[in-house]
């Protein structure tokens, strides 16, 4: 098997995997109460609804976009790991091995800790966190952009949900200290 055959069918598992993960995190948003409802106004589904949506489509698109276009989007990422030398067979992560990006799994695991630790410790503390991990492993290494970014973006995030919308998010420890 060539590399771009290997590489678009590696692309299209992981658009299956993403679809499949999020068709499951679209499903628990059944489970949420309505309780929290105000008449005319998004409900605490709305935010679980619109990520899980958009981690389907991205999905999706890696599942079923063009060959061609994945082909050239992992040529362009070879043409800078080309010029890095090759490593020894011996000194070759298992995961190197496999196949298998240590930076994506990194990113996966990021996500799925979010999902699990966001109800107890909290929207604001946990987006934070996922946000200044997803920037760091994505390649951004100064401290003041990670601080910078990931606060700001989660104070929008936040407040625009929260008094723009009216949907309750979990404060978690912040709720806490605020005690």
């Amino acid at each position: 098997m060539d590399i771009a055959t290997r590489g678009s069918l590696r692309t299209r598992l992981e658009g299956l995997v993403i679809l499949l993960v999020a068709g499951g995190y679209l499903w628990e948003t059944f489970d949420i109460p309505d309780f929290y409802q105000l008449p005319d106004t998004p409900g605490p589904k709305t935010f679980p609804e619109l990520l899980g949506l958009v981690f389907a489509f991205m999905g999706l698109w890696l599942l079923v976009s063009p060959a061609d276009i994945m082909a050239r989007i992992r040529a362009k990422g070879a043409g800078v790991a080309a010029s890095v030398p090759p490593a020894a067979p011996a000194q070759e992560s298992l995961l190197a091995r496999l196949g298998i990006d240590g930076y994506f799994v990194a990113l996966w695991v990021v996500v799925l800790a979010y999902l699990w630790f966001m109800p107890d410790v909290g929207f604001p503390v946990a987006t934070f966190v996922l946000l200044f991990a997803f920037t760091w492993l994505l390649g951004e290494k100064r401290l003041h952009i990670l601080f910078g970014l990931s606060l700001g973006v989660t104070a929008v995030v936040f407040f625009g949900f929260k008094y723009g919308l009216n949907v309750r998010l979990p404060l978690g420890v912040l709720d806490l200290l605020a005690s």
